[in-house]
């Protein structure tokens, strides 16, 4: 079948346009055509799922979404995603990393406009306001890790207080954004989960706003940070709130945390928690969304160590068990 990628765009622009004018019928009819020109766009697909959601149409939703994925195993478009929140497929234990690094490159333009002037976004802010009293104890120079940095909204905050900042991102774009502000002292594009050999490993600060949402299972980055801790280093991160154990995922597609399930991995990764509040971390279609606000300290290891050697059988005991 022969493939027209630029009547499909074409189409697809006009179906997007009726989808903004309400007349999903329609829009349903001309996204059609787009796949007829172009079988194997990926996106055309992603854009049928998501209008015949809107109609509650959701088996034809599901299909559309499963050929996208299919069509796109790396999932930029996020079609597994939609899949998890339908229940169509298991829910991971972190979002696609292809598809959050698409998000944010398109994000990365208009972020702070959204972030700051329609969603009253106030994660910064609550952060350093929660770290505040315990800056006066952390080793100076005070070299900071800013993960996922985005454009810098943490710098925009945390500068004027600290020695030196570096910052990790998916993004390329949200890193460029960032690096044009000039407060970086590095910013590397990597995963918050595998940091990269450039960067120190005695910060005696990490921050994390707004980022750790999407993971589920946050042990990989917990434990990516201590490494790069100082002994007694602290980490100051938001999260938001969850009710099903460990995690779900919420409609805004980002993961919400049981408490006990952050606890548990905190204690596994030696960190020990130093203060944790609650906040609102930003509006989202018209509602507050309430987060966590914690600080926890890095731990060398001894502590859990020391621990596990007391829960040892004593060897005397041990011994006359064996005799007897």
């Amino acid at each position: 079948m022969s493939k027209d990628r630029l009547l499909a765009s074409r189409r697809l622009d006009v179906a997007l346009a009726l989808v903004g004018q309400n007349d999903t019928e329609a829009a349903i009819d001309v996204t059609r055509a787009a796949i007829s020109a172009d079988p194997d766009w990926e996106e055309a697909h992603f854009v049928l799922g998501d209008i015949f959601e809107r109609m509650g149409q959701l088996e034809n939703a599901i299909e559309a979404f499963r050929q996208c994925l299919a069509l796109d195993p790396v999932d930029r478009m996020g079609a597994e995603v939609r899949l998890t929140l339908l229940g169509a497929v298991a829910m991971r234990d972190r979002l696609p990393p292809d598809y959050v690094r698409a998000l944010f490159d398109d994000y990365a333009p208009r972020f702070e406009i959204s972030l700051r002037d329609r969603l009253a976004y106030r994660g910064p802010e609550l952060l350093f306001e929660a770290i505040r009293p315990y800056l006066p104890e952390l080793l100076r120079p005070l070299r900071v890790l800013d993960l996922g940095c985005g454009t810098g909204l943490v710098a925009d905050v945390f500068a004027g207080h600290v020695d030196v900042i570096d910052g990790v991102d998916l993004s390329p774009r949200m890193i460029n954004r960032a690096k044009a502000k000039g407060f970086y002292r590095n910013l590397i594009a990597a995963d918050i989960t595998d940091l990269p050999d450039g960067l120190d490993r005695d910060y005696g600060l990490v921050v994390a706003a707004d980022v750790l949402n999407y993971l589920g299972d946050l042990v990989p980055a917990l434990q990516a940070a201590h490494e790069r801790l100082v002994p007694g280093g602290l980490m100051v991160f938001t999260l938001e709130h969850g009710d099903a154990f460990p995690f779900d995922l919420g409609p805004g597609q980002r993961f919400r945390h049981h408490e006990r399930a952050i606890h548990d991995w905190l204690k596994d990764c030696q960190f020990e928690i130093v203060a944790d509040a609650t906040g609102i971390l930003r509006q989202e279609k018209g509602n507050p969304v309430s987060g966590r606000i914690m600080v926890v300290r890095a731990g060398d290891g001894m502590s859990k160590l020391i621990g596990e050697l007391g829960r040892l059988p004593d060897p005397d005991l041990s011994i006359d068990r064996i005799v007897h």
